[in-house]
């Protein structure tokens, strides 16, 4: 097989994997935040398709003719390069390695202390790019030296184990060289598409001063909840006297405000109770859906958030230091309620009650 032909083929075979990888990660991976606590677990399921193609790869090596193996051991290589750079676990970077050289030595059925010592390196110099160097797309110089050494060891261990004469190893690897720059190109180009979906869907679904969920999101969560929970409590809350803050500090000490607000309630949130999730409403309105939370547990979660925010101090250009207090209101999902909007504009009623009656209070739902 001529070098022209090789660095085709090979191209076509890694930008296929590639695609179909893209694709189960756009089917199994819906953390657009960022927060998903254990991603090596979804991961781990890329590595089992990782390991399908690479184990077809070496068969089609066991059924060929000598110089055409290699070309599968060059095409095994290059898929495992490509795919490092395509998960960002440490486990999900290992494992690969490990697979591919295990499987190397399986169809040889031999043994060679050149690959343990090429499986070592390869593993240490991922490690330290992973560490300094990512994400990937922004040190191409770096990234595409890492792949070089790796490559050019790999293939020095294998022209010791297999006798290579000198000739062949050189022509693999140039190909080897040729089709990683391609790839990784191409995979440069798939990453900035990707983040600039992601872009897409937190403009649709997150305020963009705050970075809460807005209103659509609101109401997409709101009757999924509904649908889900028996239970299910919603708090209004409005900052307090915001215009008054706007007309003497500034509109960008109120946005700062805004912001320290959000995101200091977000850090409780995700340390009060899983699935309760904050959302911008209005200009300084938000408000909180606590599904799966009884009625007597939200009053306390309540008092405790409106204790909290007391103690938020923004501080100004100016050196001013800005304290907030929030009204609040407490509604939970009774029998007869046909939508969680039902729940929602009891809330609201009950948020401005908190604001007619001197602000900085909770006012709370009858059960039913």
């Amino acid at each position: 097989m001529g070098m022209i032909t090789a660095i085709f083929l090979l191209s076509f075979i890694n930008i296929g994997f590639i695609g179909v990888l893209q694709r189960l990660m756009h089917e199994l991976d819906h953390d657009i935040e960022g927060k998903n606590p254990s991603p090596w677990r979804t991961e781990l399921l890329y590595t089992g398709y990782f390991a399908v193609i690479v184990a077809f790869v070496f068969v089609m090596a066991i059924r060929s003719s000598p110089l055409e193996r290699l070309m599968w051991v060059n095409c095994a290589m290059i898929l495992m390069m490509s795919y490092t750079d395509a998960v960002k676990t440490r486990l999900n970077i290992i494992l690969p390695l490990v697979l591919t050289v295990a499987l190397f030595f399986l169809i040889n059925r031999t043994f060679s202390i050149w690959l343990i010592v090429t499986l070592i390196i390869g593993i240490a110099l991922l490690m330290m790019e992973r560490q300094w160097f990512f994400p990937f797309d922004q040190h191409p110089i770096v990234i595409l030296a890492v792949k070089g050494c790796v490559g050019g060891i790999s293939w020095v261990g294998l022209t010791v184990m297999l006798h290579l004469p000198l000739k062949v190893p050189i022509s693999m690897y140039t190909v080897y060289l040729v089709v990683t720059a391609l790839i990784y190109r191409y995979m440069v180009l798939i990453r900035r598409e990707h983040i600039n979906n992601i872009d897409t869907a937190r403009n649709v679904l997150y305020d963009n001063l705050t970075h809460a969920r807005n209103w659509l999101s609101f109401r997409s969560d709101a009757d999924d909840y509904f649908d889900n929970y028996s239970e299910l409590s919603i708090i209004a809350m409005d900052i307090d006297n915001f215009k008054q803050i706007n007309d003497t500090y500034g509109h960008l000490a109120g946005n700062a405000t805004l912001i320290q607000f959000s995101n200091r309630l977000e850090d409780i949130l995700a340390q009060q109770t899983n699935g309760a999730r904050l959302y911008r409403t209005g200009g300084e309105e938000f408000t909180i859906l606590y599904p799966g939370v009884t009625g007597e547990a939200v009053v306390q979660i309540a008092e405790e958030l409106q204790e909290t925010v007391r103690n938020i101090k923004t501080t100004t250009e100016k050196g001013d230091q800005i304290t907030v207090t929030i009204s609040m209101g407490v509604e939970n999902r009774h029998e007869n309620d046909k939508n969680a909007l039902e729940i929602f504009k009891r809330a609201d009623r009950l948020l401005y009650e908190s604001k007619r009656s001197g602000k900085n209070r909770i006012s709370i739902g009858t059960k039913q």
